[in-house]
């Protein structure tokens, strides 16, 4: 499986589905507390003790709250940046499940640590697509601070070292959920990773014993290893990769297309 250099980073004709609805959605949400003075942010934000009152559905719609223009626009900006990419690589529905999961577990780490206050606003789900983004293209170069040229590996590294410093040594500093943006990015990395490498995670469950042997699902001739690939179901691979991008594509049809480029 190849994983081409993304192009067109940022840009409105690059722009993707889901990364325009939750573009509309934030600011949507922002406008509403901002000039209506419609009090979503006394809803929606998360407590740090969530689980006293029942307020699972917190961990869910605390993401779409900012505390200020600037904490919207930060994050709407690399949303806006990096997540076109991600998501014309693993497709829609896997880029919304990447997003919120990313969003609720960095919401989740963040209040098993944090002792008191609030956490609100997209910040998790950011950078669980920023640690997406070096999974899927850790040699991609980006332009920090619009400047400096990094590698994607490199700058989800220090980053990640950042956060954990700042998470050791105070959960909340400043209104700054480190914990929420570390558990984010991991969450993002891992996901993307498993996406990427779904042979990897197949080999990681079967030594943990979490698979059953192949064998004894499957009857003899018919795994993955046995069949072979013809030239016209790799036209069709190819077809559905060109019409609907790499996240369409089934584990078998994944797996296959894996064997065929190797050989």
């Amino acid at each position: 499986m190849h994983y081409n250099e993304p192009r067109n980073i940022g840009g409105m004709v690059g722009i993707t589905p889901a990364v325009r609805f939750l573009l509309v959605l934030n600011i949507a949400v922002f406008v509403l507390e901002s000039w209506f003075h419609v009090p979503l942010g006394n809803t929606f934000a998360l407590p740090a003790a969530w689980w006293q009152h029942f307020s699972f559905g917190k961990l869910f719609t605390y993401m779409f709250v900012h505390a200020s223009f600037s904490h919207l626009f930060m994050n709407m900006l690399g949303l806006f940046f990096i997540g076109p990419a991600v998501e014309q690589t693993i497709g829609s529905y896997r880029f919304f499940v990447l997003y919120y999961l990313s969003g609720i577990l960095g919401g989740l780490g963040w209040s098993l640590l944090a002792k008191s206050g609030c956490c609100v606003g997209a910040s998790g789900a950011f950078m669980g697509i920023l640690g997406a983004f070096g999974a899927l293209y850790p040699n991609a170069q980006l332009l920090l601070w619009f400047v400096l040229p990094i590698r994607a590996w490199v700058l989800v590294l220090i980053l990640a070292a950042w956060e954990l410093h700042e998470t050791i040594g105070e959960p909340l500093i400043g209104g700054i959920a480190n914990a929420a943006h570390l558990f984010g990015g991991i969450a993002g990395f891992c996901y993307a990773f498993s996406l990427k490498h779904p042979h990897v995670v197949a080999e990681l469950r079967q030594r943990l014993g979490l698979a059953k042997a192949a064998g004894s699902r499957r009857a003899p001739g018919t795994g993955a290893r046995s069949q072979t690939l013809s030239p016209e179901e790799v036209d069709r691979i190819l077809d559905k990769i060109g019409r609907q991008g790499m996240g369409a594509l089934t584990p078998r049809e994944r797996e296959l297309l894996k064997k065929a480029t190797r050989g």
